[in-house]
């Protein structure tokens, strides 16, 4: 697979560390044709384990950058990787304002970010029965950038070295065709909850071709 990079680094690291992923987790992908060859998008995928955006880099062509909650950045090994592919922190325990700009900023600049909507790991539970936060609703506004819907799927949504996992890349959805109303109260919930209804489509898909 050809990769399209910001940096030589996360071509190395993807070179290096995909086949290692893709043994351990048994990685199929599906819908790769999706995914957008230029411009910026945003990456709204289920959260099930730590090393979600590990899969999604080693699933996607283009170099996305990860808004990751700080905690995971005190993990030796773990913060050394996803630093290097792109990650950066987010304060979840209020507004992170500076995580909020710099994602924005590189949207603009027409880099590809990723965020998963549950905001924290829901291992073990159906994604369709876990809340969601509007703040990928929010920087999709901001930046005027295409969501690119993503799905993780595992058994039982459950993450285990060797059990088969399929990662389902949806149709790109220009942020438009939400019909965004600045005027009216509750927009950036309304439109994160359709946001995530259109990832977990994408889990009954990756769940039927597993079969």
């Amino acid at each position: 697979m050809k990769r399209k990079s910001d940096t030589k680094f996360h071509r190395f690291i993807c070179f290096t560390f995909s086949p290692l992923f893709y043994s351990l987790y048994r990685l199929r992908v599906i819908g790769r044709e999706n995914e957008p060859e230029t411009g910026s998008y945003l990456v709204c995928c289920n959260h099930i384990s730590a090393v979600d955006p590990i899969l999604i880099t080693a699933a996607l062509k283009r170099q996305v950058y990860f808004m990751g909650k700080k905690e995971l950045f005190k993990i030796p090994f773990l913060s050394w990787l996803i630093r290097s592919l792109g990650a950066f922190p987010v304060d979840r325990r209020g507004a992170d304002v500076s995580a909020v700009k710099h994602s924005i900023a590189l949207l603009q600049e027409g880099r590809c970010v990723g965020m998963f909507p549950q905001g924290t790991r829901q291992a073990g539970k159906d994604p369709k029965t876990t809340p969601v936060r509007n703040g990928a609703a929010m920087i999709a506004c901001r930046a005027d950038t295409t969501i690119l819907p993503v799905f993780i799927y595992r058994k039982d949504h459950t993450p285990r070295l060797f059990r088969k996992t399929t990662i389902a890349i949806g149709k790109p959805i220009p942020f438009s065709s939400f019909g965004y109303d600045p005027e009216a109260k509750g927009e950036y919930n309304r439109i994160a909850e359709e946001i995530f209804a259109r990832v977990c489509e994408l889990g009954e898909e990756a769940k039927a071709w597993r079969k």
